[in-house]
């Protein structure tokens, strides 16, 4: 009778203890990777650069402009300081956290 009394209590105070589970459903982001080349248009030390060839799901766009300098955005225009050969990055990414990257010399003249 008391291994009967022991064996409830034990199954009450594990059942008390727990509480209802509630899984609520999450939406996850479905997402095409990025894709995309760089773009540019060069006059002297002034240069335009452009997200080119663009597929799938862009969120952002970063770029390193080779120089120490960075930007954002799918088109800008920056002044260089003086001439020469740049490896400029770009980086893509998505709201699925995919991400591109892309390098490309260019080079800028008096």
């Amino acid at each position: 009778m008391i291994k009967v009394f022991v064996a409830l209590v034990l199954i009450s105070l594990c059942c008390a203890a727990c509480e209802p589970f509630d899984l609520d459903q999450k939406n996850f982001p479905i997402c095409e990777k990025p894709e995309g080349t760089i773009g540019f248009t060069a006059a002297k030390l002034e240069v335009t650069f452009f997200l080119e060839n663009k597929k799938g799901d862009i969120g952002a766009v970063g770029w390193d402009l080779g120089d120490g300098r960075n930007r954002s955005g799918n088109q800008f225009t920056v002044f260089y300081e003086k001439p020469g050969t740049y490896n400029v990055t770009m980086v893509l990414a998505n709201q699925c956290d995919d991400k591109l990257s892309v390098s490309r010399l260019v080079t800028v003249t008096n």
